[in-house]
């Protein structure tokens, strides 16, 4: 059993992997998604197509913080206010900043029918049928219904039967991928609903939780996340087999106290303003990109230019928005919720 204070160092590790992770996604949006969906007006830079799975690693590290997170909460209510505060004010502002830049310096192609814009305040806007206004919201719907399922497991009294729930996962999952491989139909709501997509990741990332708190169950859980990958690819293309096996071996490196020089300066920072940096990244530094190269700048030259901006958008949105509404909220609901008699 870890201690408290390698806890935190720990957490401090899994900072800087969503920071990694979300540079990695900004740089495939940046060179390789950029061109295909507009073309640069240039030479095409060093492409990083195998960023775009950073995601991926993100849906890990969400396994394992939130049922980290939910072991240790009080009531529902106290988890909701924890996931509302972290997620909800700085999407809010993201999207606002976001709306602002594209619709007065952005591509007409960009820009959404102003009630697409509204909804997507709601976080679940293609599960409404409306557009994201930054393509790069997708994941956060994904993340949003991996919490509300984890609330009702939670609620109902059943995270001590995970290893069960995961298994049921993998069944879903697998008959889904099947189900789309020989193009029968399968509920899109429960698709949706469930993450069937995505959900053998975030079973890996629990799995890694549960193999680093509780030693006396390693190979449950060894044999478990084997399992994750097996299902990873009898439902998905080949690609994802490789990404569940690069995450795989980041995590094994993680839990076994091997990512020490993570908790470097530069990449705590990093780790700071990634959710906020993943946030602006894509439809202001499209729209960047853009102008920069109608200026004249080489196609390489204005990704670095619209990175260093939206990466200064960011820590000005983490430090001023971010992280003190995040402190309002939570301070005033520990104010106000009720107390809870000792076991």
């Amino acid at each position: 059993m870890q201690t408290a204070s390698s806890l935190v160092s720990r957490v401090y590790e899994l900072d800087a992997l969503r920071g990694l992770a979300a540079l990695a996604v900004v740089a495939y949006h940046y060179t390789t998604l950029y061109g295909e969906l507009y073309g640069h007006l240039g030479p095409d830079p060093i492409s990083f197509g195998f960023g775009n799975y950073g995601v991926h690693l993100f849906f890990l590290i969400s396994g394992f913080v939130i049922f980290m997170t939910l072991e240790r909460t009080r009531t529902a209510m106290d988890f909701v206010v924890s996931r509302f505060s972290r997620l909800f004010p700085a999407y809010w502002a993201a999207i606002l900043i976001s709306a602002a830049v594209i619709y007065s310096i952005g591509m007409t192609s960009q820009q959404l029918p102003w009630k697409d814009v509204v909804i997507d305040f709601t976080m679940i806007q293609e599960f409404l049928g409306a557009e994201h206004l930054d393509g790069s919201y997708w994941t956060l719907e994904v993340e949003l219904f991996f919490y509300a399922q984890m609330l009702f497991w939670y609620m109902c009294g059943q995270l001590k039967r995970i290893h069960w729930i995961i298994g049921g996962w993998l069944i879903l999952a697998i008959l889904y991928g099947i189900a789309t491989r020989l193009d029968l139909h399968f509920s899109h709501t429960v698709r949706e609903l469930l993450i069937l997509r995505h959900i053998p990741f975030f079973a890996i990332g629990i799995l890694f939780y549960r193999i680093r708190t509780y030693p006396g169950e390693l190979r449950l859980n060894a044999a478990l996340i084997a399992a994750s990958i097996v299902a990873i690819a009898i439902a998905y293309p080949p690609v994802f087999s490789i990404v569940a096996l690069i995450c795989t071996a980041i995590f094994t490196l993680f839990v076994s106290n091997q990512l020490k020089w993570l908790r470097a300066v530069p990449f705590t920072f990093l780790g700071a303003i990634s959710y906020s940096l993943y946030l602006l990244h894509q439809a202001i530094g499209f729209t960047l990109i853009w102008r920069f190269e109608m200026a004249g700048f080489p196609p390489g030259t204005a990704g670095l230019c619209a990175a260093l901006v939206v990466t200064v958008l960011a820590t000005l949105l983490t430090y001023l928005i971010e992280r003190p509404a995040m402190r309002m909220i939570r301070d005033a609901w520990k104010k106000r919720r009720p107390a809870v008699a000792p076991a």
